[in-house]
């Protein structure tokens, strides 16, 4: 056995070689590290070792913490001539040491082996000193390891009172002043392993980077010197960096970032911005842009210059007449509606006042600025120049409406005498009322008669009931543009005290025979003029009855200039103080029934042409109810024109065919319709209460239908023939019809204007609601204008209501053919309060003004075509107590 345990040397060696071959992760033909091409090991010695916590970095990174003396290799190699730099990150402590490097750094292009690490151990209570240089100023206070400061006073050799083991580490606390200095410690950390001597402290002298700001109204600005040290700029004026330079570094003031809020561009001010300081520098200019503004609004109302039909029309003005400035300068030729914009902006938190330097030449009326003062803040495009047109103006009355329920009574106003001068605002006025009957005269003056109501101011023991009423009164014109209600006779020296005191009560009966005639209280009188200027009127209500008496108002004694001192005279042309008469169709003298709410119309030759109400017929029995019975009065006598079954009430309609005249066509029975007389001897009617084709019983009615004298024919010409039919409004009011002439641009019309960014109006579809009540008004181009009444609008969502929409419609140049409708003021819902404004004399234009919704208001067409109303049943300027009598006067200036 012994035997066996001699295994020959030689075979152990080899077996043991080759397990550990077989063992190896190496690849059996792996060359040897530290090759030719890389990659290559970084390490060395450490030496004299005897703390802990020493720690080795390579490059900035790599740390290799090392416990021991001895050799060490970094974990990471490196590539074929890559750099290698070797610092010690972490000095040893337990005990203190201080280790440094030798050969740390270099290019390798084999294993590196020979960085050598020397630790000594450190001092035990080692001073540390500096040497100061330079130093001019004073306050300069040093520190070592974060504390025991040390004060300067000036150059030379100093030594901290506090001695360390280890560690230190010089700073400046306090960099000198007077002047001002930066001073740098050079080799001012390590560990001491002896008392450490002379470290350099170095002093130049240092200066502020500045300069100042101007423009600046945004947030936000911050500028940089050298790409650095951030300065926050909040106002206008003198700004300094926080950081100084030492004497002779360069400095580059930038923008960093630009102001906000609003934004602004600042720029630095080339051959300011950069440069070497030699001494501070306070003349770096920052200059930011000034915020500018756009000053502009929209013109409206403004009347073009002469239109030559058909293809000349709403044409610009071209005169340079119309003048805009601001601020009394930047002055602004304006040719037409549409956006305006001054071509010189104005800085942020200017002042903007913009004025007419010229007016236009197209128009007598004045232009009313509106939003035209201020501060600018943004771009100013509220600034409004209305220039009349298409606007409603309150002339006078209150815009308070009498209450039936609880009585809250709106009487009329009149002084007992003649004041000396006309008040401004305009005092005078009639109660407010409704159905009152109303007159043109032949010098342009507005006549106004009876009503139901409240009674002139004065009256010892006043009505607080409303009733009917037989006052006369006359808006008398003052320059075109305005009016003054005086009563007619109020000042006659003889009956004048009678006249005042007779429009002081209501509800007077007629005096139809012996001494001064007159027609008793009424409303929904029938009213014509004649070629002569002479008043007509036929029938109407006293509030429990309906009449048929036929009155002419004989004007002669009037000369335009004596209306409160003189008066017409009142003639019974036929008829009696019999009330609810039936009509007489056939036999003997012809009359028509009595009634009220007729629609009624004078022809180019005089004559006058009425068209159902509520009343009575002549049928056997009589009956009480809604007429469609066509009558005319010429020569001194009536002519009952209609054929079929009209003497008798409450037919429905005959629609036949859309825009085809026959003789079997024929409206259906209605009352409170809107009438109107074109020039070809055509006579319209639109709408009412009363009987559709089916009929519905006291339908309301939205359509519309054209006679023609000639031919003795009616046409339905647009509308439907079934009632309580809602309103189809386009997306927006146009400013005028759909043929409108004399309007500066297309701004606002269907056409639209592509350069100024007008977009065109669609009117397809557009018509007006069912409605009664409303009042009605023909242009000079022959335009059929409609306004307010009780009834339906665009939804429905109201119910029925008191209406102030504006519309107008144009007819086709075919006859009888559908025509356009286009909406042009007030709203699309009902029940809308009136926008009054100013009533003070010279009056102010304003586009968003108008009259609250009503119905059965009266109006009237002047000699210079424009539009006027007065009160009715509807809303006031608050209707806090619902819709109730009102005696407000209204005026809309149409485009011509």
């Amino acid at each position: 056995m012994k035997a066996a345990s001699k295994f020959p040397c030689a075979v152990t060696l080899l077996l043991a070689s080759l397990m550990l071959t077989a063992c190896s992760g190496l690849p059996k033909t792996a060359s040897p590290a530290g090759g030719g091409t890389g990659p290559y090991t970084i390490g060395g010695t450490v030496t004299g070792l005897t703390g802990t916590g020493l720690v080795l970095q390579d490059s900035g990174g790599d740390n290799l913490t090392i416990t021991k003396s001895g050799t060490f290799t970094f974990a990471k190699a490196i590539t074929n001539n890559g750099a290698y730099l070797v610092t010690v990150v972490t000095q040893p402590t337990n005990p203190a040491q201080s280790c440094a490097v030798t050969g740390g750094s270099g290019t390798a292009t084999a294993n590196v082996t020979t960085v050598s690490i020397a630790c000594t151990n450190a001092a035990v209570n080692a001073t540390i000193g500096v040497t100061v240089s330079g130093l001019t100023g004073s306050g300069l206070v040093l520190q070592d390891n974060g504390g025991d400061s040390l004060t300067v006073p000036s150059n030379g050799s100093y030594t901290f009172k506090t001695p360390v083991t280890g560690a230190y580490s010089v700073t400046v606390l306090t960099q000198p002043i007077s002047p001002t200095q930066i001073c740098t410690v050079a080799s001012g950390s390590g560990t001491a392993t002896a008392n450490v001597t002379g470290i350099a402290v170095s002093c130049v002298l240092s200066f502020t980077i500045g300069g100042n700001v101007t423009g600046l109204v945004g947030t936000g600005l911050v500028l940089q010197d050298n790409k650095g040290d951030n300065y926050t700029v909040t106002a206008n004026g003198a700004f300094t960096f926080k950081t100084q330079l030492p004497k002779g570094t360069a400095y580059a003031v930038t923008v960093f970032s630009q102001p906000t809020s609003p934004a602004q561009t600042c720029a630095t001010v080339q051959g300011t911005d950069s440069g070497t300081a030699t001494a501070n520098v306070t003349s770096v200019a920052i200059n930011c842009k000034a915020v500018t503004f756009s000053v502009g609004g929209t013109v409206v109302g403004l009347a073009g210059r002469t239109p030559t039909p058909p293809n000349s029309i709403n044409l610009p003005l071209n005169d340079n007449s119309f003048e805009l400035q601001n601020n009394l300068g930047n002055t602004l030729i304006v040719p037409q509606n549409g956006p305006f914009s001054f071509a010189t902006p104005e800085a942020l938190n200017d002042q903007f006042q913009v004025s007419v330097f010229h007016g236009p030449s197209s128009q007598s009326q004045g232009c009313t600025l509106w939003n035209y003062k201020g501060v600018v803040t943004a771009n100013i495009t509220s600034i409004i120049v209305d220039c009349a047109h298409n606007d409603w103006t309150w002339i006078d009355g209150t815009k308070t409406a009498g209450v039936a329920s609880p009585p809250t009574p709106q009487y009329g106003a009149f002084p007992q005498s003649a004041p000396p001068t006309t008040p401004n605002p305009l005092t005078n006025t009639p109660g407010a009322r409704y159905g009152a009957a109303g007159w043109t005269d032949k010098f342009g003056n507005l006549f106004l008669f009876g009503g139901d109501g409240w009674e002139l101011t004065g009256n010892p023991s006043p009505d607080t009931l409303h009733a009917p009423m037989n006052d006369m009164w006359v808006c008398v014109m003052i320059g075109g543009d305005y009016c003054e209600w005086q009563l007619v006779g109020g000042y006659d020296l003889t009956k004048g005290p009678a006249i005042i005191a007779n429009a002081q009560h209501e509800g007077q009966p007629g005096v139809y025979s012996g001494g001064t005639l007159v027609p008793g209280g009424r409303l929904g009188a029938a009213t014509w003029t004649d070629t002569s200027g002479n008043f007509w009127m036929f029938g109407g209500s006293n509030g429990n009855n309906f009449l048929n008496d036929l009155w002419k108002y004989d004007t002669t004694a009037l000369t335009g200039s004596n209306y409160t001192t003189a008066e017409g005279t009142w003639v019974l042309v036929s008829g009696s103080a019999a009330v609810d008469q039936p009509g007489v169709y056939s036999s003997g003298t012809l009359v028509p029934g009595a009634r009220t709410n007729a629609v009624t119309w004078t022809d180019s030759s005089g004559n006058f042409w009425l068209f159902g109400g509520f009343g009575y017929d002549g049928g056997t029995p009589v009956v009480l109810g809604n007429l469609n019975d066509l009558w005319e009065y010429t020569g001194g006598h009536w002519v009952f024109v209609s054929g079929g079954n009209t003497n008798n009430a409450n037919q429905k309609g005959i629609y036949g065919t859309q825009g085809t005249a026959a003789l079997t066509n024929m409206p259906g029975a209605r009352q409170e319709a809107v009438g109107w007389a074109d020039a070809n001897g055509n006579l319209w009617l639109f709408g009412g209460e009363g009987q559709d084709s089916v009929p519905t019983a006291f339908g309301i009615l939205d359509d519309l239908w054209m006679y023609n004298i000639a031919s003795n024919q009616w046409t339905f010409v647009t509308g439907l023939n079934v009632a309580n039919q809602t309103g189809t409004y386009p997306a927006q009011p146009v400013v005028a019809a759909a043929n409108a002439t004399g309007a500066a641009g297309t701004c606002g019309l269907a056409g639209g204007d592509a350069p100024l960014s007008c977009s065109p109006i669609s009117l397809t579809g557009a018509l007006p609601g069912s409605r009664w009540g409303a009042s009605g008004w023909i242009d000079p181009s022959g335009n059929l204008w409609l306004f307010g009444g009780w009834g339906l609008d665009s939804t429905g969502t109201n119910g029925n209501g008191a209406l102030n929409d504006l519309w107008v419609y144009t007819p086709n140049s075919t006859a009888g053919q559908p025509g356009t409708w286009a909406w042009v003021k007030g709203s699309n819902t009902g029940g809308q309060n009136g926008v009054y404004g100013d009533e003070k004399i010279p009056y102010a234009t304003y586009e968003i003004w108008t009259p609250g919704g009503r119905s059965n208001g009266t109006h009237w067409l002047d000699h210079n075509h424009q539009f006027w109303l007065f009160g009715g049943d509807g809303y006031d300027s608050t209707s806090t107590t619902g819709n109730g009598y009102l005696n407000d006067m209204w005026r809309y200036l149409p485009y011509q």
